[in-house]
């Protein structure tokens, strides 16, 4: 019994002890919680139908990516891993670094798009990692 109260204290420090901070606040569309495919399904529709979600908190996990552009986007891959899409982010600290390519990230920031060349991007601007 001794050590398995050691074992959970040992488990909820490391919690604590996590590598970002954890957002405090209302999180509108929390796509950790979801399955491959429907994490992949909300980003395309949030793609699709930006005006739904404008402005909303956006929680999503996936893997960290800099375009050659030099912004950072969080990539989702769908249930075979064939297909992604993604959602730039930027930092709300910028005296942060971004995570290295490929690093799996968790992104906490507010959808927005904006206009550049005649094109629509899609940003979670004062964005988190958690």
């Amino acid at each position: 019994m001794r050590f398995f109260s050691f074992i959970l204290v040992i488990v909820m420090l490391l919690q604590l002890a996590g590598c970002g901070k954890k957002y405090e606040g209302d999180v509108d569309v929390d796509l950790t919680s979801m399955s491959g495919t429907m994490v992949y399904s909300y980003v395309a529709d949030m793609l699709a139908n930006p005006e739904s979600y404008r402005g909303q908190v956006v929680r999503m996990h996936g893997d960290s990516n800099m375009t050659h552009g030099g912004s950072h986007s969080c990539i989702v891959y769908d249930a075979l891993g064939c297909c992604t899409e993604g959602i730039e982010y930027v930092l709300a600290d910028e005296e942060l670094d971004y995570p290295d390519d490929g690093d799996s990230i968790t992104v906490v920031g507010t959808f927005a798009t904006y206009s550049k060349g005649g094109n629509t991007y899609f940003t979670l601007v004062n964005s988190i990692l958690e």
